[in-house]
């Protein structure tokens, strides 16, 4: 048997060897959306919307960053399989507290 298991996340191609291209693009899609929902937000709770922006689009730098200049091979992927998780929870957190904001009571 083979000591390579295909369930593990460290063993992904896109990890092992990481296409710079397809990883700036999906974390460009994620930080788009993102965004979108955080402009339609600012109006409720300006204050989060602007710190869910400020971190997107600092993530998607790092990712970008990482595709142009970083060190080929696994270490890179492991770097763009980081980065997307981070970028993905602070989105969802993000949201989360907005819609807790927006809901609740005021005074």
């Amino acid at each position: 048997m083979s000591d390579v298991d295909p369930a593990r996340v460290t063993h992904q191609d896109a990890v092992r060897r990481p296409t710079p291209r397809v990883w700036i693009v999906a974390s460009g899609l994620l930080a788009l959306v993102a965004v979108v929902l955080f402009a339609f937000s600012i109006p409720v709770v300006a204050a989060w919307a602007w710190i869910g922006i400020a971190f997107q689009v600092a993530i998607f730098a790092a990712i970008a960053v990482n595709g142009l200049t970083g060190r080929r091979g696994s270490y890179q992927g492991y770097i763009f399989a980081v980065l997307m998780c981070v970028q993905a929870a602070v989105a969802l957190l993000v949201m989360v507290v907005i819609a807790v904001a927006a809901w609740a009571p005021l005074g």
